[in-house]
């Protein structure tokens, strides 16, 4: 991107401040995970990662580890699409089904491991993976038991692709903010 994408302007809010907001109408609590002397001034706790420098994996493992709850929503700040109502199904049916992991699955017939739902009892099988040097998020999903929300059902359920569309370019930067502007959503 050549840029941070938390701090990427879409509309009135940065894509940091956007995802605080979608999570708080639907989590209790929020915190940014990430360096706290690029994270400055949020009205939400930050923590830095655990374990320097081993990516996503090591801001899931930094997460559980300072959650007080079971069940904890994570969402990265690349999903300028990402709607309120899918973090919801996703948080229900990660109650229902009671799983480690509740991911939905991507397009590519991968998962989003940054747009899950990750209990609190998953961290000693994300501290293994760190440990081993296994840095990939969804290498751990092995250890523990997993509920993948499939493409079929994120599409009964009435969400778009677009959700899961995220940026990783400047121009995918640009696109993003012709379809909010054009949509209202910005």
């Amino acid at each position: 991107m050549g840029r941070s994408k938390p701090h990427l302007l879409l509309g009135h809010e940065t894509m940091l401040e956007r995802q605080i907001r979608l999570l708080r109408s639907v989590c209790c609590s929020v915190a940014v995970l990430g360096p706290p002397q690029v994270f400055t001034g949020l009205a939400v706790p930050v923590f830095a990662d655990e374990f320097i420098g081993q990516g996503p994996l090591a801001g899931l493992y930094t997460g559980l580890r300072r959650t007080r709850t079971e069940y904890n929503l994570f969402l990265s700040c690349d999903l300028p699409f990402m709607e309120v109502r899918f973090l919801r199904y996703l948080s229900g049916r990660a109650l229902e089904a009671g799983a480690d992991v509740t991911v939905p699955e991507s397009r590519e017939r991968g998962f989003h491991p940054l747009c899950a739902v990750y209990r609190r009892r998953a961290l000693w099988a994300i501290r293994e993976s760190l440990l081993a040097g296994e840095n990939k998020v969804s290498r751990f999903f092995r250890r523990v038991r997993c509920q993948v929300v499939t493409n079929r059902e994120i599409g009964r359920a009435r969400f778009g692709p677009r959700i899961f569309d995220n940026m990783n370019t400047p121009n995918d930067y640009d696109r993003a903010r012709q379809l909010l502007s054009w949509s209202g959503e910005s």
